[in-house]
């Protein structure tokens, strides 16, 4: 049973998780819309809304933590300069999933589409 543990593990371990969904959030503030499986996208979804209310905090040491995080300056940029001023006046909800309704071609899995709000 499952009571109580509310991350979704994606078959990896925390460190590979971790990075994944960095990697996954950097490519979607740089495109603005990715393209990846369902179980991906939920966890990416809870993910990138707690990293957008922390970038809306916006102090200092929030502001060191998310570049380091991040590892590439084109997307920190991007999140601060034209991502986090759109989503100041929101209080939550700040990415869409959008599923697919064909499986990918190779396996038969549900894809989604992530993009902002």
């Amino acid at each position: 049973m499952r009571h109580g543990n509310k991350v979704i593990k994606l078959g990896r371990t925390k460190s590979h998780r971790k990075a994944t969904l960095n990697n996954l959030f950097c490519a979607l503030i740089l495109n603005e819309s990715i393209k990846t499986t369902k179980g991906k996208a939920r966890a990416l979804k809870r993910f990138v809304d707690k990293e957008i209310a922390r970038a809306i905090k916006g102090d200092l040491n929030t502001r060191r933590k998310l570049k380091s995080e991040l590892g590439s300056s084109k997307a920190y940029y991007k999140l601060f300069e034209t991502i986090v001023p759109q989503c100041k006046d929101r209080s939550g909800g700040y990415v869409r999933v959008v599923d697919l309704s064909t499986g990918r071609r190779g396996d038969g899995t549900v894809e989604s589409i992530v993009e902002f709000v």
